[in-house]
């Protein structure tokens, strides 16, 4: 998991200071509690207690019995106490890494189209964080103690950095990394119930980290594995940063497990024999009847090895998922890490020699003296760890401020801002969302009507107005208002018709100023569309259809039903309707027939419709015919015209004019004149040819220049030369 924003308290320094004032550290284990007081620098051990707990009263590094978990802590204090001479108020604490929860997230904005600024983008990520936080899921209550962004997106292009950039939709992917309050809360019970207050807390792979590499190490690619009794924690270092962290739920219990199983023997006996595998040749076994058999260590060897062999593959597997490879070598602390075979199998599964596979004692760390003579196993790394953090003070600590009147209480992390304040706060969100739209089909046309964007939510520290990325100390106030979002688009037809720019029409019908309102079918329902009040709210998805007013409308607002009222005539076969020759319609001074009925009406038209007995003519339902064309010939230097063909008109197969009257039924034939089109040979008549002149000769013709044929077609004023010679 990548925790870089802010869970970076691994990193340590070597120019911390020197704080006298004694460091009391406590590592509540499942197996053990250790706890040891340190001073000075380099920081020595000058006391120490380790007591195993009497009953299975943690499990996977979680406290399931906090009075006996206190119970035992109790002792270890007081055997420190003892130590010391003086009473023990003040403690540094870690809790086990299993508890971190990462939950990669994306969320998305729509904005106005303008320039990215900084704050859109704190707005996004804090979008982004209460999703996460929602997505952690079972109602438990977590804190966010970092985040990292994957990448961001801008009008659906992948961006590093969207701010200062130009567009409308922004996005964001992140990793957010978050702690359950109750790790946290059964650890504060166990220490009020002793008296105790932590002063510090850490993560115990952060721990186990600030001890075994420290941060002039973690340039190479290495992996540290604490294997404790519950849980196998994982952390990554490579280019001088903590690249990720990992965790198995399986370690040295499970071995444990194993040899009670095989043997029949209780859980403590089972430890007994797993920590003395390598260190003698045959155990004494005494099973739950009594019985004690010699047994070999190779036999019981042989009996675990199945199951070490699986713990190493899965955290091997778990070292691959963070690496992606496998590292440079591989540092185990922690009590399981003493099993035998262990290291061996984890450097197999990795396929990295076993000398890369090895442990960092507490003699090899050069920050931390032994000042007692105890501080000698790998179990004591992660002990070891709490202090150095807490010297430092590279900790978690806690601030409580007041969100809206409420207490909230946050783990200080590097800085804490307004945004983490708000996000404990179950703040849902701060930005407004926008109204949801209207999708219309308008005359079969798409067209989407935008709800409003809302009011963005506003932020008080202290009463100032303040940004998400504000630093925040304890005792701080904040206000926050909620946003406020836009109201879903909504329009009536009245308004709708006006939008589209279809508005009411004012003509002079008869002599009557008279105004006509555009029409409107909206899902196969007709609309009247009168003024905004009068307007009806239209629906998301509505299929609508706007008429503007055509001369039809005008017609029938004087009584005039064309419904049925027309004839028909043939027109080169195709049928033309027209209405019945009891009435007369002129728009702006010209008659118009039934065909232009559906023209749309314009202001300040005029409109005629009078009853008077109108008599259709050829002339007034079809488009004048044209006559062909003439056509210029220079023959022989003299200018010849052809004559273009007149056109063509008939009615019931007569020759028709076009001021001939019609009926219902009649058919019109119309043809255009034909253009002149003459060849070479139709210039022989109008040249004067004597016989007796061309015996014996042959005709030469050209046209423009080219010989030419009696076939050749002639263009307008094209030059011809025609001539008899010898042959």
């Amino acid at each position: 998991m990548d925790v870089s924003q802010k869970l970076d308290v691994s990193e340590v320094s070597s120019d911390q200071g020197d704080l006298e004032e004694p460091v009391f550290a406590l590592d509540i284990g499942t197996r053990t509690v250790v706890g040891i007081i340190a001073q000075g620098n380099p920081l020595t051990v000058v006391a120490a207690s380790v007591l195993e707990h009497n009953e299975r009263s943690m499990q996977d590094g979680q406290i399931h019995d906090v009075e006996k978990v206190a119970k035992v802590v109790s002792q270890v204090r007081a055997n420190l106490e003892g130590q010391i001479g003086y009473k023990l108020t003040h403690v540094a604490v870690a809790v086990a890494g299993r508890a971190l929860k990462t939950v990669r997230v994306g969320a998305m904005i729509e904005r106005p189209f303008r320039e990215v600024l900084k704050q859109d983008a704190i707005d996004l990520e804090f979008e982004a964080l209460v999703k996460a936080r929602e997505n952690i899921g079972l109602g438990k209550k977590f804190n966010c103690v970092g985040y990292s962004v994957v990448h961001y997106e801008l009008d659906g292009n992948r961006l590093s950095n969207i701010v200062g950039q130009k567009g409308q939709q922004i996005s964001v992917d992140l990793l957010a990394t978050f702690l359950p309050d109750a790790v946290v809360d059964s650890m504060f019970s166990v220490l009020s119930r002793v008296g105790l207050k932590a002063t510090s807390l850490t993560l115990e792979p952060i721990a186990a980290l600030n001890v075994a590499i420290p941060a002039d190490m973690r340039k190479l690619n290495l992996a540290l594995v604490d294997i404790g009794a519950g849980t196998s924690d994982i952390a990554i270092t490579n280019d001088g940063t903590v690249i990720g962290y990992g965790m198995v739920p399986e370690a040295g219990d499970e071995i444990t497990d194993v040899i009670c199983d095989h043997y029949l023997v209780d859980f403590y006996n089972g430890e007994q024999i797993k920590r003395s595998l390598s260190s003698s040749e045959n155990i004494e076994v005494e099973d739950i009847f009594g019985v004690t058999t010699l047994v070999p260590v190779s036999e019981i060897i042989s009996v675990i090895e199945p199951e070490v062999n699986s713990l190493a593959a899965k955290i091997a597997e778990a070292i691959l998922s963070i690496n992606e490879k496998p590292p440079r070598a591989v540092i185990c602390v922690g009590g399981g890490s003493q099993t035998v075979l262990l290291k061996e199998a984890i450097g197999k599964h990795l396929n990295v020699s076993s000398k890369r596979v090895g442990t960092r004692l507490p003699s090899v760390i050069d920050s931390i003296c032994d000042g007692t003579g105890t501080i000698f196993g790998v179990d004591m790394i992660t002990p070891l760890g709490i202090a150095l953090t807490a010297h430092r003070k590279l900790g978690i600590h806690f601030i409580d401020v007041e969100v809206n009147g409420d207490h909230v209480h946050l783990m200080n992390v590097n800085g804490l801002s307004v945004m983490d304040a708000l996000v404990s706060a179950r703040t849902k969100r701060l930005y407004a969302r926008p109204g949801l739209a209207l999708s219309l089909i308008i005359n079969s046309k798409f067209m989407v009507i935008e709800g409003e964007f809302g009011e963005s939510g506003t932020v008080l520290h202290n009463g100032k107005t303040a940004n998400l990325s504000d630093a925040i100390e304890d005792g701080d106030k904040i206000t926050f208002t909620p946003p406020i979002d836009g109201v879903d688009a909504q329009i009536n037809t009245f308004e709708l018709a006006k939008r589209l720019g279809i508005v009411s029409v004012n003509v002079l019908l008869n002599g009557v100023q008279t105004s006509f309102k555009p029409m409107m079918i909206m899902n196969g329902i007709d609309v009247v569309l009168g003024s905004i009040e009068g307007g009806i709210n239209v629906p998301d998805r509505a299929e609508i259809t706007i008429r503007s007013t055509t001369i039809r409308d005008a017609m029938q607002c004087v009584g005039i039903d064309i419904g049925d009222e027309q004839i028909s005539v043939l027109v080169n076969g195709v049928t033309k309707h027209l209405n019945r020759n009891n009435y007369d319609v002129q728009l702006n001074g010209k008659s118009i027939g039934c065909d232009d009925f559906d023209s749309v009406l314009k202001n300040d038209d005029i409109v005629n419709i009078g009853n008077d007995f109108y008599l259709y003519r050829v002339e007034d339902i079809i488009e004048l015919p044209k006559d062909g064309q003439d056509m210029f010939v220079i023959l022989n230097g003299e200018k010849i015209t052809f004559k273009g063909a007149k056109y063509y008109l008939k009615v019931n197969g007569h020759r028709a004019m076009p001021s001939d009257s019609i009926k219902a039924g009649d058919s019109i034939i119309v043809e255009d004149g034909k253009d002149a089109a003459p060849i070479m040979s139709d210039l022989l008549e109008y040249m004067n040819i004597k016989r007796e002149a061309i015996v014996g000769k042959s005709i030469k013709m050209f046209v423009n220049d080219e010989p030419a044929r009696f076939t050749t077609p002639l263009d307008n004023n094209c030059h011809v030369l025609v001539y008899f010679g010898e042959m």
